[in-house]
Parts: structure tokens; sequence; C-alpha cells
């Protein structure tokens, strides 16, 4: 047996008994290599992830103009109202949602998303994506007549309806007010596809969010987003947008970073830096310049 060992330590073999660990600088060496792959590959992840939930956002906002157009051209070209009563709803089995419904269905009538929802074949999916999907999900599985109210409340776009559609509790849309008298705000609101002058621009839908919640928390969606100004220079937008304060752009959300998901009279999708919807000609078709406000 002596004999064979010292045969094998002249081939140049060692016993596996005999052989040594890793030397504390080759662990140093491989640790180092470990921390630097971690450090590469866990941004790239990340941002992996955030741009395809960009992504799924963007698809979301364009099959939702996609809606919004054909809501138009089905009514002559009079685009939806954001924020109106007198409009009868219907859930997604085409039954009329019930008059004592949570909230009452005049509140949730008011609200745009059940009216859209047939020309989303009543899928909600496409108004609830990214980490809003989990709220309608919770939803869904919750009490029946509270889901019609809150599914009209928190979609992940909120829509510019002071400006486009008509938001009764902004500005009255209607050309004549029901004193007879002539409305002057009419004019500042696209109610038809063919009064936008500047389709390309006017912003419909932008991402929302709202902190209007039973516990107070943020929740990445809500159905009205308002502009900078709207009749004052003094109700408007905070200096900075705030990430903890969904009223600092006035439920305008920056989720994507610094940016937001806005989708155009024209059926366009695009994400602006938040800080870029601050020009109210992106608003307000008939604003002529970035700071305007009616009255100015």
């Amino acid at each position: 047996m002596e004999r064979k060992l010292g045969t094998a330590r002249r081939a140049g073999f060692v016993p596996l008994a005999r052989r040594g660990g890793f030397t504390l600088v080759e662990l140093v060496v491989v640790l180092a290599i470990i921390g630097v792959l971690v450090a590469i590959i866990v941004p790239v992840a990340m941002g992996a992830r955030r741009s395809a939930a960009r992504m799924r956002e963007v698809a979301a906002l364009r099959a939702v103009l996609v809606a919004w157009t054909s809501y138009a051209t089905e009514q002559q070209g009079f685009v939806l109202p954001g924020y109106k009563a007198g409009f009868q709803i219907r859930d997604e089995n085409g039954q009329a949602i019930p008059a004592d419904v949570y909230g009452g269905d005049a509140e949730v009538s008011k609200r745009w998303p059940w009216r859209l929802a047939p020309w989303l074949d009543q899928d909600f999916r496409r108004l609830y994506v990214g980490a809003n999907a989990e709220t309608l999900a919770k939803l869904q599985a919750g009490d029946r007549s509270q889901y019609f109210y809150f599914a009209s409340l928190y979609p992940s776009f909120g829509m510019n309806s002071a400006f486009v559609g008509g938001d009764d509790l902004r500005f009255p849309s209607d050309t004549v007010l029901p004193n007879g008298a002539t409305n002057p705000f009419a004019r500042y609101c696209v109610t038809r596809l063919s009064m936008a002058t500047r389709p390309q621009q006017t912003m419909v839908f932008v991402s929302s969010r709202t902190g209007a919640t039973a516990d107070g928390s943020l929740n990445e969606g809500y159905f009205r987003v308002d502009a900078p100004w709207l009749n004052t220079p003094t109700v408007r937008w905070a200096a900075e947008y705030d990430p903890a304060d969904s009223a600092s752009f006035l439920n305008v959300s920056a989720r994507h970073g610094d940016e937001a998901v806005t989708g155009t009279v024209d059926g366009a999708v695009e994400l602006l830096q938040v800080d870029a919807l601050r020009d109210m000609t992106r608003w307000c078709d008939a604003a002529p310049e970035r700071e305007w406000w009616i009255g100015k």
C-alpha cells in the first residue's frame, strides 16, 4: 500500500483526504464577484419589472381609448360625459344596477366607468391595471352592492372631465343653463370629437391616484383628475409632486418613476414626465397658453 501511495504522489496525485479548502483570499474574491453580479442583476430585473408595468398600463389605456372613441362614434360624435346625472347603468350581465346600491345608483351612474363598460365588453380589468388590479379583485370578491360603487370610484385612469366630456361638479358642459341663459363655460369643454382643435394634445385620461380611502392610504386609481388651474390662479397644483399626497397634483399619479401614462383625444397614448403636465394647453383645448385659467 505504501508503495502505491508513493507512486501516486510522484505522479502528481494527492489523496482527497489531504486536499485543502478555499483560502480566505479565494472566498473574498468569490463573494466580491457574487456582489458585483447581484449589483448588476437586481437593478436590471427591477427595471424590467417597471418597464413591463408601464407597457401593461399603456396597452390598457389604448383599449380604454378605443372604447371611448367607439362610444362617441355611436353617439353621433358626442363624447362620454365624465360626471353627469341622468344616465342608466347596467352590470356585466345586462341587468340594471339597483337603485338601493351602496351610495345610490344615481351617484354610481354619474361617474363614467360603468357607462363606458359596455364598450369594454364589461371587462373592468382594462380599467384596473398594475397594482390596482388587486383592488379590483378585492372588490369583486366582496359585497356586491359595494362593488358597484367602488368600481366606479377607483379606475387606474382619471378623466380630465372638467375640459373633456364635462363634469357637473366642476363646470356644467351644456350650452344652455337650466335657467335658459347661455353657458359661458361650454366653449372650454370638448363635448364632441369635432370640437377638438388640438386632438393630438388634449388629454382625456391620465394615470390617477387618491387618498380618499377607508383607511386614508393611497390607492393607485381614481375616476377624476384635475388640471393645474381651473377658474382661479390660487387653486392649483403644489410646487412639487408629493408621492405621499394625492392632492399635490390633484389626483394625477406619477407612478412610473416621475412619469404618468396619458391618453389624448386622437387616441394616442404616451408616457409624460409629470411636470410636463403643468401645461394647460394639454388640459383645455381652448387654453391659449401654458399658465392659463378660465377668466384669466
